[in-house]
């Protein structure tokens, strides 16, 4: 678990689709305030797991932690199934 990374939403793009509420299985997000994305667990995000990120259609979510370096980038050790989930 990540004290250090975790998503950050843009809600003057979100959609609230609601999709990475639903997809992300570590509970980061409240369901019950769905389909606003709203983070309540932060330390739950898997350090590098971009899965939400990469299900997100508008691109509304970034990571604390994220540099945009490519420092960030690695194997994260999720199973979440995002696809390019971990970098």
């Amino acid at each position: 678990m990540a004290a250090k990374w975790y998503p950050v939403i843009d809600y003057a793009l979100c959609v609230e689709c609601g999709t990475c509420s639903s997809f992300c299985p570590h509970g980061v997000y409240d369901l019950k305030k769905a389909p606003a994305p709203v983070v309540v667990n932060p330390v739950n995000c898997i350090d590098q797991c971009r899965g939400c990120q990469s299900q997100c259609p508008v691109n509304a979510i970034s990571y604390v932690g994220d540099t945009g370096d490519g420092s960030a980038e690695g194997s994260c050790g999720c199973s979440c199934g995002g696809g390019n989930c971990c970098g």
